[in-house]
């Protein structure tokens, strides 16, 4: 979509590009896609890609990093490669894995023909089946390395009875984007699928949805949609464009996938039904989390990201921010669109301390080192406790300190809502991408008060010093307290079947010595049947208790008695103080409502 007045950074990509590319590719016919999905039982996208005016000695390549801050060889799902320049056989070279190079000889027309084999799991791949398509491109299209600028054209050639949506500018089953960039960012859902729209503050949202019928309500989704978004967009002042498109898949027993994946101006999110039935409010957090990306890394972009670099990827030391303080933002969003209580907010932060004070990495992993890393959580061992922290769940933290940080050393006349929007005027309006240095700087400015934003950074950014939990929550008149609790010596996550499996085991805990293992299925706790996980049933027992699973473990099916060990740390709550002074009152519920003693002032 464009942006009346502004920078659009598809175009600002695309620049990076024009000395490769040189100043005739913008005059350039788009290069053209046919992507044929009339066999959706043989997972095969059929591609036809159509290069007019190529030059010679021509490179093309397939991206192996996209979405995912991990090298993913996409070129493996490549099958058939043919290619024709002007009607003849074309030999084309292999380079590497990625890359082929056509002949000398400049061709008019040259024609690639290929099959692409799409069997991953939504949001972050492409899969075709029976019942629908759902394409990112990176995963299927080739690109020229020296005219990324150049404008792209697809048409699909769909079954009977399919439809396709986008992100981009749509004709019937044809799409035109400006250039490859944003192509790659605009994933494309094609079947049967739902489809609704609503209209707020000027702008279209579109919401696409590939679910049984009986597995949502269409009312409740669009309330909840309707709430975050004028929430955030009040929240940022802005709304950076005129149509934005939300992807949903709600994925039957069986299926695999789940997660949510940013784009320009929409967002694709796949989510077990079962989920929706019994914790609609993790449906809330995903589309907050990924709505707030709209702004925190589609436009206000880390440097260190730019230009993409589809075949080795890119420094993603800045993910504490680019995901951690969006992960802070859906949390304020829902707490101030009135979707979960002060009660659950604070709840949440503390589980969140929890979370961090149980990895024993922080002791050597910073928050900058474990963005850095993200490329191998692709390796289950990486995730142990003992391995790693997260830059999501560290880089939350740091967001709620710094918020307080600011409204303690500005008396509440600033918060990091102000940093949000200081860094989005200046940098993404301008189409500019911040440095770490940018953002000590912005922060500095909104908070000239807050002396020690470099420390802030040196401490718990680039350093593993424990966060001051107790500090800066003060300023806010609360108090954290620990409460004994049990040490559970496992952790388990309920996959998009609705299983609830073991994802690791504590050496020598209580889990081990229960006989459990990574990768258990636990199918019933004291008899009854699992379908949640069981950490928060069996954190209520009292060290020594004990607790029977049934596990499926591949075909065999066994029971094993599991006995509640003490933890050597306990768990956390947040409290309000008694008797807080005004200044800390004035903190709390500017932080809570999102509300500076300015704009307090103005809502009077």
């Amino acid at each position: 979509m464009k942006r009346r007045g502004r920078v659009s950074l598809a175009l600002v990509h695309g620049f990076l590009f024009l000395v490769l590319a040189g100043s005739a590719c913008g005059a350039s016919e788009p290069i053209q896609y046919s992507l044929d999905l009339r066999e959706p039982a043989s997972h095969l996208v059929k591609v036809v890609m159509t290069v007019k005016g190529a030059s010679p000695s021509m490179e093309l390549q397939l991206p192996a990093w996209n979405n995912l801050y991990q090298i993913r060889d996409f070129a493996r799902d490549i099958q058939g490669l043919a290619a024709e320049c002007d009607g003849r056989e074309e030999h084309l070279e292999r380079v590497d894995l990625d890359t082929w190079r056509q002949e000398a000889q400049p061709c008019a027309r040259l024609v690639l023909r290929y099959a692409a084999y799409a069997t991953g799991s939504s949001p972050f791949s492409s899969v075709v089946d029976g019942e629908h398509a759902f394409l990112n491109f990176a995963t299927l299209l080739f690109y020229l390395p020296r005219e990324r600028v150049r404008a792209v054209q697809v048409k699909f050639l769909l079954p009977e009875g399919w439809k396709v949506a986008s992100l981009i500018e749509q004709n019937g089953t044809s799409f035109l984007a400006p250039n490859y960039d944003a192509l790659v960012d605009s994933p494309a859902e094609a079947g049967r699928f739902d489809d609704y729209t609503f209209s707020q503050d000027g702008a279209t949202y579109r919401v696409i949805v590939h679910a049984d019928p009986k597995d949502y309500s269409p009312e409740q989704l669009l309330r909840s949609l309707r709430k975050i978004t004028a929430t955030e967009t009040a929240l940022m002042r802005d709304v950076p464009f005129s149509r934005y498109t939300f992807i949903f898949h709600f994925l039957k027993k069986g299926e695999e996938g789940g997660g949510g994946m940013e784009h320009r101006n929409g967002t694709a999110i796949t989510i077990a039904a079962a989920q929706l039935h019994n914790h609609w409010e993790s449906l809330e957090s995903l589309v907050a989390h990924e709505f707030f990306h709209l702004w925190n890394v589609k436009r206000i972009r880390p440097q260190l990201l730019e230009p993409i670099d589809y075949i080795h990827g890119n420094d993603t030391r800045d993910l504490w921010f680019c995901e951690g303080v969006t992960s802070t933002y859906g949390e304020l969003a829902l707490l101030r669109a009135g979707l979960i209580t002060r009660k659950t907010f604070l709840s949440r932060l503390a589980d969140a301390i929890d979370a961090l004070q149980s990895q024993p990495a922080r002791s050597f992993q910073s928050a900058e080192e474990s963005g850095l890393e993200a490329w191998f959580e692709k390796y289950n061992d990486y995730l142990r406790p003992e391995r790693s922290v997260s830059y999501y769940n560290k880089g939350e933290l740091l967001g709620f300190l710094l918020d307080l940080a600011i409204r303690h050393a500005t008396g509440n006349g600033a918060g990091l809502d102000d940093v949000m929007r200081c860094l989005n005027e200046d940098f993404a309006r301008q189409g500019r991408f911040y440095t770490r240095r940018d953002l000590e700087l912005a922060i500095a400015r909104v908070a000239p008060g807050f002396s020690g934003v470099e420390a802030f950074f040196d401490d718990y950014v680039s350093g593993t010093r424990e966060l001051d939990y107790g500090t800066y929550l003060a300023y806010a008149g609360l108090k954290l307290e620990n409460q004994p609790s049990v040490r559970l010596g496992f952790e388990s996550a309920v996959n998009a079947a609705g299983e609830v499996r073991i994802k690791s085991v504590e050496p020598r805990g209580a889990a081990e010595k229960a006989g459990l293992a990574r990768g258990d299925r636990l199918l019933a706790l004291n008899g009854q049947p699992l379908r949640d996980d069981p950490s928060a049933v069996l954190s209520q027992l009292n060290p020594g208790q004990k607790a029977r699973f049934r596990v499926r473990r591949g075909r065999r099916v066994f029971e094993t008695e599991y006995s509640v060990e003490a933890a050597e740390e306990g768990s956390c709550r947040i409290k309000e103080i008694r008797n807080p002074s005004a200044p800390q009152l004035q903190v709390r519920e500017g932080w809570l409502k999102g509300e500076t003693t300015r704009t307090a002032a103005q809502n009077q």
